[in-house]
């Protein structure tokens, strides 16, 4: 097992695709991830020697090494009743995959109760350009590109005078309630393939689109976008001058857990 909490096990933990941008991301934005403890369960033997210790948490993701092909088509809930069933798929994918578990400052919500999914990409110095998806949704669709449903161009220094107030100047593309209506079909089919319940979690998505609530975007601008110019030089001085920071939102904010650098954008969208 490899743990945040011990120094020893976190270079070795940047060698893992997800687990790198989930430690990026508490490295450089600390007040924007939700993490609050990670950790990566290597193999079978492994989980059964810390069963008692994985009670503690709740979330959970899969992983390979980089330089290998990312794992795909392990889809769940996210929560806990799933690891030992995860692995196994994980292990039978690769043998090198992973387990990463670890747990969030809030209490988590389920994948239907989310306002929000956002991607916001970042060329240092240059633009930001942000992807998002709307109630019901969540950072699966953006990560992925598998639809957007509003998206907005913000040239770097438009960042200092950016507000609510002025951001809806910056869309450039809002999704139509046809198209919605495709994505929503989407989304309920992928949410009932992972075993939730259509009775329960259809409801939480609406039928006809309604725009991502200006709460989310101010918590955007004041965690996140704010951030970038404060940043700046730190984040040249360690080559991440192109990259993305995805997530969901957990309540009234939004709460990625990840972030990764151009390199990664095709890996990413392939997962």
């Amino acid at each position: 097992m490899l743990s945040i909490k011990n120094i020893n096990d976190q270079q070795k933990m940047m060698e893992y695709y997800r687990t790198s941008d989930m430690l990026n991301l508490l490295y450089f934005f600390p007040q924007l991830s939700p993490i609050t403890d990670l950790i990566i369960i290597e193999n079978e033997e492994d989980y059964l020697s810390h069963q008692e210790l994985l009670m503690n948490f709740n979330q959970n993701r899969v992983d390979t090494l980089k330089g290998r092909c990312p794992i795909l088509g392990i889809e769940n809930s996210g929560k806990s009743n799933c690891f030992y069933d995860t692995l196994i798929k994980v292990k039978e994918k690769d043998p090198y995959g992973v387990l990463i578990l670890f747990n969030i400052a809030s209490n988590s919500s389920e994948r239907y109760e989310r306002y929000a999914g956002i991607s916001v990409g970042v060329d240092l110095g240059k633009n930001v350009f942000i992807d998002a998806v709307s109630k019901g949704f969540d950072g699966r669709e953006v990560s992925k590109s598998i639809c957007t449903h509003e998206r907005y161009f913000i040239p770097w220094y438009d960042l200092r005078k950016l507000s609510i107030e002025n951001f809806k100047e910056y869309q450039t593309y809002q999704i139509s309630n046809e198209d919605y209506q495709m994505t929503r079909n989407e989304r309920i089919q992928f949410l009932k393939s992972i075993g939730l319940n259509l009775a329960i979690f259809s409801s939480y998505i609406p039928k006809d689109y309604q725009s991502i609530p200006d709460f989310i975007w101010l918590s955007v601008i004041k965690n996140l976008l704010k951030q970038l110019e404060k940043n700046e030089d730190i984040l040249a001085r360690y080559g991440f001058t192109s990259f993305a920071i995805s997530g969901h939102t957990e309540g009234n904010q939004f709460a990625p857990w990840q972030m990764f650098d151009k390199s990664r954008y095709t890996l990413v969208k392939k997962r």
